[in-house]
């Protein structure tokens, strides 16, 4: 089967028309001066695009495992044997990389590592079970189709149900206004001391079709950060949420600022309710004692910019909200279109367990919906940003990146529903 997907060169291409039409043709935007953006995608270019193509990008030049091992150490053993059924395997002996390709559909980009502070033999111990859990996996959310896959559904929700395929891009619809590509770019592990850092990049670039200019660009990053030991511990476990959570997140976050994300200046943050009370030692955490506990939370509109420009009126009426909560491993319950700012989970929660919740806001208007983004505390780690800060994870074991800002929910051990 891996064979066989090395084997196919090919495009996954969907169509789908926005609900509304453009006050300007596409062709009449004047691309901007540096397409790769750190904010939502403009709304003149959002509302120029009538069909779009979403289009997997061939963007991994060459895929490997690579590492540095000094020659009385075997290193990288069962990842080379593994690497062999895919692919050639270059070695050197004497403290140079051994490089491993793996396939594209597998998983994109680069391992990488310095050793400094870790045991050669811990690191090697969780590159060859990595090695061999990338190359033998009989699927992986790592994928640049699946990516593709996930961005589209994300957008289809919001514009049109009207979808269709496209193998390649030779055949796309004369009407197609712009091709969204997306992928995977890169994957790194970056080992310091005894800790090693998980980094996976994806990027969303959308071309004009007619001239291929690009419009709009967005790269991301996903990490997260454990010990060496907690990574490799249960067969990898901490790795297969990972990538989970990292497919996840790209996903959504690429969708969301090429498409679906509103920047409303607001205020957004937990509220203790009749069943869900605050604790005391813990800002961020909510305390339950039944299994079907009220969310609540307070959302404020600010009548100004970050600029000092004055805000777009908005009817509250016309706001709605999105809730999601998560165990450690995934998504477990989620709710959409709450008019209200509160909600009774509609499912029970087990009981001696802590979850980690969100809310965000939908705005309504001319029949279209975008979305705010999602409640998450203040961060406290360096070089996150307000509202970003899910890119950076403290500690993958606690808490998965995407989810460790999201406020804490402890159900109680007693069973009362």
């Amino acid at each position: 089967m891996i064979l066989l997907h090395l084997l196919l060169a090919f495009f996954l291409a969907l169509s789908f028309s926005p609900a509304t039409a453009a006050d300007r043709p596409i062709d009449a935007i004047d691309p901007p001066l540096s397409p790769q953006g750190y904010e939502p995608m403009s709304e003149e270019i959002r509302e120029a695009v009538d069909n779009l193509v979403v289009v997997v990008s061939d963007v991994a030049k060459e895929d490997s495992v690579s590492g540095t091992y000094d020659k009385r150490e075997a290193g990288l053993i069962g990842g080379a044997d593994a690497g062999r059924q895919v692919g050639n395997v270059g070695t050197q002996v004497g403290g140079v990389n051994v490089r491993i390709p793996v396939p594209i559909l597998q998983v994109p980009g680069m391992i990488w590592g310095g050793l400094s502070g870790a045991t050669k033999k811990s690191l090697q111990e969780f590159r060859d079970a990595l090695t061999e859990d990338i190359v033998s996996a009989e699927s992986q959310p790592l994928v640049n189709n699946a990516l593709a896959l996930d961005i589209h559904r994300h957008i289809w929700t919001v514009y049109s149900s009207d979808a269709k395929m496209h193998s390649t891009l030779a055949n796309l619809p004369e009407s197609t206004d712009a091709v969204l590509y997306v992928g995977f770019q890169d994957f790194k592990i970056d080992v310091q001391k005894k800790d090693a850092t998980l980094i996976l990049t994806a990027k969303a670039e959308l071309k004009r079709h007619s001239d291929d200019i690009t419009l709009y660009s967005r790269t991301i990053e996903y990490h997260d950060t454990d010990s060496l030991e907690n990574w490799t511990k249960d067969d990898l476990a901490l790795w297969h949420d990972y990538s989970n959570f990292a497919a996840h997140y790209l996903a959504r976050a690429l969708a969301g600022e090429v498409f679906l994300t509103r920047l409303v200046p607001s205020t957004l943050a937990p509220a203790a309710s009749s069943s869900a009370k605050a604790d005391r030692k813990n800002a961020n955490r909510y305390v339950s004692k039944t299994m079907t506990p009220e969310l609540a939370w307070t959302h404020v509109l600010l009548d100004q910019n970050p600029d000092g420009t004055p805000a777009a009126p908005i009817d509250s009426r016309d706001i709605t909200y999105d809730v999601e909560i998560y165990d450690s491993h995934r998504m477990v319950y989620s709710s959409r279109g709450i008019p209200g700012k509160s909600h009774t989970v509609g499912m029970e929660l087990e009981p001696c367990q802590t979850y980690r919740w969100s809310v965000r806001p939908s705005y309504y208007s001319d029949d279209e919906v975008q979305f705010g983004e999602w409640m998450r505390r203040e961060p406290d780690t360096a070089g996150a940003t307000k509202g970003r800060n899910g890119l950076v994870g403290r500690q993958a074991s606690i808490a998965p990146a995407y989810t460790q800002d999201f406020p804490e929910l402890e159900i109680k051990c007693s069973r009362r529903r």
